[in-house]
């Protein structure tokens, strides 16, 4: 008897899975199939949902088989209730002890069988089991490798969707097609992939500085698919980049010096421009208030505002996003988002430009990092 195993961190399932499995269970009409949600890959960072809630989306994404399949189908909670890595080798060792005479199908998109020569015990893979891979359009067909397990090739091409993708999108607060009903259902009802954030947003901001949080997310988002970043840390940096602005502008002065924040020329900006202190104060809370300790996306925020004159690209984007959102109407915006498509040093010089010429020609305080910026990156470009 064949049997198919499908492993994944399924945070969350979408359209292309569900496409996946459809396929290979097509072209093994006896084969049975054993869908095995992960607790977290060994090659990727902790899923931003929990395993319980990858495991109620799971199931949920099942029912949407077509009812010859689904009852070829089974849901195992083994891995995902283990609370520990478990690799793929151990699942199938598992399942053919459970299963000693089954023939084992190890159902792969065809990016997992390019990580293959880093899984862990690659002989035993070989041993226990052959894999069936699916491509995506436009891309080479998945060749066998030596020493790797033997690979049968599923017919067709698949949808083009990536979790890291869909999850970037739905902290934007899209409600992505690729999603079924279901899952969207449950992202929704539980808070999931930023909805709990989102909703706290709209408690805290008001509702036009939450519009601006969600354009600044999405251009951020939009920016580093574009650039090659990281659009799940974009997009959340966008969304918390002014959760600051939830303190009054003349507290936040004294909320800094109470925080003990790291803020140059303190006295200087506490008299001329205390508002500049919310990006601060944003950073401080997307720690404490928020629950992020990413620091890449800390600091990002704590340098949307004036800047650093060490700045890494997730820097520079939500610098230049929050600059050239879709709800920005400022003269020189324009000019700011046509260079931001060009590149992202480009666009971020643009935004430092416009931003500067802006200050002073409505005769506003410059203040020193902000001067500091400037020199530094003319001195880069």
């Amino acid at each position: 008897m064949e049997t198919i195993l499908f492993g994944g961190t399924f945070d969350p399932p979408h359209a292309g899975h569900l496409a996946l499995l459809a396929a290979a269970l097509r072209r093994h009409p006896k084969a049975r199939a054993v869908v095995s949600p992960a607790w977290r890959s060994p090659l990727k960072g902790l899923p931003a949902a929990s395993a319980a809630d990858r495991l109620a989306m799971t199931t949920a994404a099942l029912r949407s088989l077509p009812a010859a399949s689904r009852l070829r189908t089974t849901l195992d909670p083994w891995e995902s209730q283990r609370d520990t890595l478990t690799y793929s080798w151990e699942a199938l060792r598992r399942l053919k002890t459970a299963l000693p005479g089954a023939e084992l199908l190890f159902l792969a998109g065809a990016d997992s069988w390019e990580t293959l020569p880093r899984w862990k015990r690659v002989p035993e893979l070989a041993r226990l089991c052959r894999f069936l891979v699916g491509r995506r359009p436009g891309a080479p067909a998945p060749k066998a490798v030596a020493g790797l397990p033997p690979l049968e090739l599923l017919p067709g091409t698949f949808p083009d969707l990536s979790s890291t993708g869909l999850r970037a999108r739905l902290l934007c607060g899209a409600e992505p097609r690729e999603l079924l009903p279901a899952v969207r259902r449950l992202i929704a009802r539980r808070g999931l992939y930023g909805g709990t954030l989102r909703a706290k947003l709209a408690r805290a901001l008001s509702p036009e500085r939450c519009g601006h949080t969600l354009a600044v997310a999405e251009m951020a988002r939009g920016l580093a698919l574009r650039h090659g970043l990281d659009a799940e840390r974009a997009a959340l940096a966008g969304l918390l980049h002014d959760c600051g602005r939830a303190i009054p502008v003349p507290a936040l002065a004294a909320f800094a010096k109470a925080r003990r924040l790291d803020v140059p020329a303190r006295a200087a900006t506490a008299a001329r421009a205390p508002l500049l202190f919310h990006a601060y104060a944003s950073e401080e809370l997307a720690r404490t208030e928020y629950g992020v300790s990413d620091p890449a996306v800390l600091s990002a925020v704590r340098k949307h505002t004036l800047g650093d004159v060490a700045m890494s690209p997730l820097d520079r984007l939500l610098y230049t996003a929050d600059a050239c959102s879709a709800d920005r109407t400022y003269p020189g915006v324009a000019d700011i988002r046509r260079a931001a498509r060009r590149g992202l040093d480009a666009g971020f010089l643009e935004a430092l430009r416009v931003k500067h010429a802006c200050v002073l020609r409505e005769g506003g305080w410059l203040h020193p990092t902000a001067s500091a910026v400037w020199n530094a990156a003319l001195e880069d470009a």
